[in-house]
């Protein structure tokens, strides 16, 4: 018998790519570890909610400099990433393959 954790997290891979200041792609690779949140309790939450808020929990591989060139960690890191436009966007697309890709039916 298969049996599910439904309070289960996992660390799935997370392409990221950006343009730096002459324009040119800086792609990078790191590995987001999210929590399964139930489809009723993200139903639920009120609209302004941000999917990452819920289900990301941490990040390994990638690096965030904050004030002083220092690496940013923990939430602050959280923070960072959920804050740039290309990194969010890159994490949501990485959470919602996560949950999806393998659970398609084979057309």
């Amino acid at each position: 018998m298969f049996k599910l954790n439904t309070t289960r997290s996992y660390s799935f891979p997370v392409s990221l790519t950006v343009y730096d200041e002459t324009g040119k792609e800086q792609t990078g690779k790191f590995t987001a570890t999210f929590k399964v949140v139930a489809q009723d309790k993200l139903r639920d939450m009120p609209a302004d909610t941000l999917l990452l808020d819920q289900v990301l929990v941490g990040v390994k591989g990638i690096e965030v400099p904050g004030e002083g060139g220092k690496p940013l960690e923990g939430e602050e890191l959280l923070h960072a990433l959920k804050n740039d436009p290309a990194a969010s966007t890159a994490l949501i697309t990485a959470y919602q393959e996560s949950v999806s890709k393998k659970n398609r039916g084979r057309i």
